[in-house]
């Protein structure tokens, strides 16, 4: 017998990924459990049995070796990789004994998690900067204009995350 499936659409940000966390673990605690982080804000789930599971979301970026070897020192801790979404890497860990696993160590592992996004984020800037100048360069045309206001939405937003980040790291340094 085939186990159920469902799709589920929801909206996190990148520095709400502890909501998103505690999220996944009550669907988990309801029986749905995460079986793929598809496309961004749509997870597929599978029905089984309730149970507690700890789930953790990192963030990375860079080689293949080097990710080779991360996701070596997860499995050898236990954490199971679901899949990930763009480079948001998904993982879990069932809970024993009322015991709730960490997956970092400690609040700098933590606060690089937020740093290795700023990085990836800021990179992207100058390409909207540039973008958005060249569209309202284009005098006369409203479709380069349309562009034009597409990427100062896009700009705003990207300085918003990045401001959130920082909040974030900042918050995380304080505890």
């Amino acid at each position: 017998m085939e186990k159920e499936k469902m799709t589920k659409f929801k909206w996190f940000w990148a520095w709400d990924d502890d909501k998103e966390e505690k999220w996944l673990e009550a669907m988990s605690q309801n029986g749905w459990h995460l079986e793929n982080p598809g496309f961004p804000c749509i997870y597929q789930f599978i029905q089984g049995e309730p149970r507690q599971y700890s789930y953790r979301l990192d963030f990375r970026t860079g080689s293949c070796k080097n990710l080779q070897d991360y996701l070596q020192i997860c499995r050898d801790a236990g954490w199971e990789m679901l899949g990930r979404m763009a480079s948001w890497y998904y993982f879990r860990k069932e809970c024993h004994g009322g015991e709730k696993p960490e997956f970092f160590s400690d609040t700098d592992s933590k606060i690089q998690k937020y740093r290795r996004l700023l990085i990836f984020l800021s990179i992207f800037l100058p390409i909207l900067i540039n973008g958005m100048r060249m569209a309202f360069k284009r005098e006369g045309s409203w479709i380069f204009s349309s562009f034009g206001f597409f990427y100062v939405f896009l700009l705003l937003i990207f300085i918003y995350a990045i401001i959130r980040l920082l909040r974030r790291i900042k918050q995380l340094k304080k505890s």
